[in-house]
């Protein structure tokens, strides 16, 4: 089926229609659509805690599609395994967490390009140029926006855009 046909035709129920949505979101940002579809059926399965052929029955994905994107969403730290006393199923779930750890992982990313640019800019002494010196601006501007929004979030902060504006001293009174 193709992109078109799935964004139009009706879905059996939100669930349904959430996972496929965020699957086709995994063509955009580079990872394996099946990974994604895993994570988006963990945030709304029910119940939540799901063994591998519940996954792959809920989602009809192959047995291998449903290991490697368990193992890397495991790996990532967005599902933990859990087993019961008496059942041979590995149970997952998504990770109370998960979403500040993929965030965090964002911020080693940006920190990690920044350093490696900034490493550049120093060997490259006078031959550094206005390409590799935007690179560390922008990669330190993110890294700082990202911290920052680690410590509100930490601190309680509502970060939600649809209930920011309330409170903020620009907005008229009506």
């Amino acid at each position: 089926m193709t992109a078109r046909r799935a964004a139009t035709r009706p879905a059996a129920d939100w669930r349904e229609r959430f996972v496929e949505e965020l699957g086709l979101m995994a063509l955009d940002i580079g990872t394996p659509r099946a990974i994604v579809r895993v994570l988006g059926w963990m945030v709304v399965c029910e119940p939540p805690e799901q063994s591998a052929p519940d996954i792959q029955a809920g989602l009809k994905l192959s047995a291998g599609a449903v290991s490697a994107a368990t193992r890397m969403l495991t790996g990532l730290g967005y599902l933990d395994r859990v087993a019961y006393p008496g059942d041979r199923h590995i149970y997952y779930r998504l990770r109370r967490g998960g979403w500040d750890r993929a965030l965090q992982a964002r911020l080693r990313t940006m920190t990690q390009l920044r350093e490696v640019a900034d490493r550049a800019l120093a060997s490259a002494g006078d031959q550094g140029h206005e390409r590799l010196t935007d690179l560390r601006d922008v990669s330190a501007w993110f890294e700082e926006q990202i911290e920052d929004l680690l410590a509100k979030r930490s601190a309680g902060v509502q970060l939600n855009p649809a209930t920011a504006d309330a409170g903020r001293p620009d907005q008229e009174a009506g």
